[in-house]
Formats: structure tokens, sequence, C-alpha cells
């Protein structure tokens, strides 16, 4: 007796075989390519001990990073891990929502790799998702599942996902198979209550408390509300990068900085530097810095060099994007090199990155 083959339950089983495998690939490239944005957050306390540890993800190349309120709620200082093994102190809270269990901090830096938000319309039940984070603190774990219900509870959205979460995965990313963040895991139900019920606030949530926060990231009422200073009415801030003073004042939607603690010397011979700066519609302050500064150089060679000095007079870009009432983030756009004898730039432009703090 010859035994045919079923040729359907073949090509059934090998369609299986090849959607799984089609899968777990389409997994592995959103990991490849979301894992660099994925963050360790380390909570201490006023001591100075580690408390908390948490995960989060970068929303911005200049340092925004999303998690989860609880995350930081009780936090004196942290610190963010990045996958590449870089550490950056964060600087303040920009947002947060105890409610929505929602919190944006700030880090200092810049060309940072970051993820896109997803749109909650566009989420699907039974939608393939993707988890990252550091539960109990191993970094990088990758978990995956599906969205298993779009809940409503008290007016609020929750993703509810198959994704395995566990403590240390909170303020972790939940990912579509397009590299998007469609939510910010939250919690999970204790395994003994119900399996695989995971949560995620939507993704929407966390774009309307970004937009917030960069509205809002610019409360230069501080900067301009202090007595007056040696140049004009406003407060002083002192450069962390090259030691120079500077007095800041608003005046309205325009923000002007000076530089006040010139040595007498360049004083005297007209130097300067002042910048006038525009809030702009995504809450950054940009303008342009001038500058009148002594610059020398040598002309002739051997026995005929000269030494000469031409008072320059140059113009270049400045960038505000982080303020608040103890610290100024920004950066100035420098030539690779300047031709003393011409007064003019050459090379490359470059971004110089600055820090103020209160005098």
């Amino acid at each position: 007796m010859k035994i045919r083959p079923n040729w359907l339950l073949v090509f059934s089983l090998l369609t299986a075989l090849n959607s799984s495998a089609l899968s777990q690939e389409n997994v592995a490239d959103v990991v490849k390519r979301s894992t660099d944005a994925v963050v360790l957050i380390v909570i201490s306390d006023s001591s100075g001990t580690e408390t908390t540890l948490g995960s989060g993800f970068l929303a911005s190349a200049d340092g925004e990073i999303v998690t989860n309120y609880h995350v930081i709620k009780d936090a004196h200082s942290a610190i963010v891990k990045l996958s590449n093994g870089a550490f950056f102190p964060v600087n303040g809270v920009l947002a947060s929502d105890s409610d929505k269990d929602l919190a944006i901090v700030k880090v200092n830096g810049k060309n940072l790799p970051f993820l896109s938000l997803g749109e909650l319309e566009k989420v699907q039940v039974g939608e393939h998702v993707v988890a990252i984070g550091s539960p109990l603190g191993l970094e990088g774990t990758v978990s995956d599942g599906i969205v298993s219900a779009i809940r409503d509870v008290s007016g609020e959205k929750w993703i509810q996902t198959t994704a395995p979460a566990s403590h240390g995965n909170s303020g972790g990313p939940l990912l579509d198979m397009s590299n998007n963040v469609v939510g910010v895991i939250t919690l999970g139900v204790n395994p003994d209550l119900g399996q695989n019920l995971n949560f995620a606030v939507p993704c929407n949530e966390v774009t309307a408390m970004l937009i917030s926060a960069r509205q809002k990231s610019q409360p230069l009422d501080s900067v301009g509300s202090n007595a007056a200073g040696a140049v004009s009415e406003g407060k002083l801030w002192t450069s962390l990068t090259n030691g120079r003073d500077y007095n800041l004042r608003q005046d309205g939607d325009y923000l002007y900085v000076d530089w006040i603690d010139m040595p007498p010397e360049l004083k005297s011979a007209g130097g300067f530097i002042r910048a006038e700066l525009t809030k702009s519609s995504d809450g950054t302050w940009k303008g342009v810095q001038h500058a009148r500064l002594p610059c020398t150089y040598t002309r002739g060679y051997g026995a005929y060099a000269q030494t000469v000095t031409n008072s320059c007079s140059r113009s270049s870009g400045i960038e505000i994007h982080f303020v608040s009432g103890t610290r100024i983030e920004g950066s100035t756009t420098v030539p690779e090199k300047f031709n003393c004898s011409k007064c003019e730039p050459e090379g490359k432009d470059q971004q110089k990155p600055f820090t103020w703090i209160p005098k």
C-alpha cells in the first residue's frame, strides 16, 4: 500500500514554521534598532545609597527620558546608564503625573539615540509587541507578547499585554513591530492572581506630556526676577565650562545674555560678548551671539616675525535647550579654526555645549 503525503498538512506546517521564524526575526530586528535608546535608572537617597532600579527610554536626542513616576518619586539623586556603558546624572524632572504614573527626566546629552512614539489609535488588540527593560537590574532584557486589550479605567486608558514584565521593567518601552513606542510598562499583576496580566501607559499620554514639558521647560521668570546685575537687571549665572559670569534678562519672548566679568584689558579694547535669543515653539531658545575680541597672530618669519593683534567681530548661533531655576544648558556654534589675520572662521562649524548655574 502506497502512502500519499497530506500536502495540505505539510503546507500548513511549513507556513506555521515560516511565520514563527519571521516573527522571531522581527523581534530581533526591533531589539537591534531600539535597545541603544533604553536605559537603566539607578535611584539613590540623600546618603548616596542606591534604593531603586527602574527602566526608561530616550525620547529625544538631547536627553529627555521617559519613565514611571513611581520609579523617581522618592529620588534624591539618580544616574542613567545607557547600553553602551555611558553614565549620565539626572539633572531634573521636566514633568510628572502620579495618576498616569509617568515622568520625564532630563540628562545633559547631545545626539543620543532615541525612540519614536506611536499612535494609540493605530494599536490593535492581538498585535505583536516587544518589551525591553531591566528587571532586577538585568539590563537589556527582552520579552514579547501581544496586546491583550485596551482598557478604560475611570476614564483613563491602559494597554493590557501578555509581554512579561517584572520588578525593574517599570518605565521601559512597549514597542510595536515598526519600532514605535506604543506604551510605557508600568505594572504587572501578581502571578498568583493571574498569568500574563501586564499593563502599560498608552503612548498618547507620553506625547501630551512631552509637548507640555517642552513648553514649560524654560521657567525664565526665575531668570529675570532677581536683583539687578552689573550690566542690566537680571540674575547672574556662571559657566561650568569656562568660568565666565553672565547676566540674563528676559523681555517677553526675548532673552538677552551679557558676559559681565570680562578682563579689564579686553573691555578697554572694546571687547564684548552678547547674545539675543527668541523663544521657539518647541520650548527651546535660539538666537545669535555677537562677539568682538582681540585676536593675536604672527606675521612674517624668523627675525622678521611680528606679533599683530586684530580686533575681530563675529556672530555665531546659540541655543538654550534646558532651563530650570538651578541650571541652564545649551550650545554655541564655533568654527574649527579662526584666522586672526582675516578675522574669518575656517573649517567646519562645531557645536560646543555649555552649562550655567546661578552665581
